[in-house]
Order: structure tokens, then C-alpha cells, then sequence
């Protein structure tokens, strides 16, 4: 087996000690110890994973994919709190 490169999230902490990752590109949760995260991660934050087969070899993280994310997040509550997004329904 090759190794290969994902993205991943940090979809939840399952208790003080374990992480819940999700690859959404192949399919797979990973569970993993917090200590194995890199330093300063949390949730909804955005990883790379090397991976073979169902074995993680390394983790890091993903400044600018998490930075993306929290923008366009960011961009749409902005939009929704001033009022400026258009309905797909015609008012009567």
C-alpha cells in the first residue's frame, strides 16, 4: 500500500483524551489520542493526514484551509445579520 495525503477535520473530542477526525475525501473517522494532534488544535480545525490504509503516519495542520474556512463562515453570519441575502422565494 501507497502512502497518500488527505484532509481532515477535527470533528469532536470524544472525552479528555480522544479526538475524532474526519476525511471526508475517502471516507474514513479516525479516532486518535490528543497528544498525537498537533500542538495548539482544536475543533473544526483543518489537517492534513499521511495515511496507509487505515494507519495514520503523520498530522499536520492546515493553517490556511482552517483560515479559509473561518472567513467564508464568518462572510455568511455577516450577511445574514445585515439582511442582504436574496430569497429564492418571491414575496407577495
Amino acid at each position: 500500500m501507497e502512502n497518500i495525503k488527505v484532509e481532515a477535520m477535527i470533528d469532536r473530542f470524544s472525552d479528555q483524551e480522544t479526538a475524532v477526525l474526519l476525511a471526508e475525501q475517502i471516507g474514513k473517522e479516525f479516532i486518535v489520542k490528543k497528544d498525537q494532534l498537533p500542538k495548539g488544535a482544536k475543533r473544526e480545525d483543518y489537517l492534513v493526514l499521511e495515511v496507509e490504509g487505515d494507519k495514520i503516519l503523520s498530522i499536520d495542520l492546515d493553517f490556511k484551509k482552517t483560515k479559509d474556512r473561518k472567513d467564508s463562515v464568518q462572510s455568511k453570519l455577516d450577511r445574514l445579520r445585515q439582511g442582504q441575502t436574496q430569497s429564492r422565494f418571491k414575496r407577495k
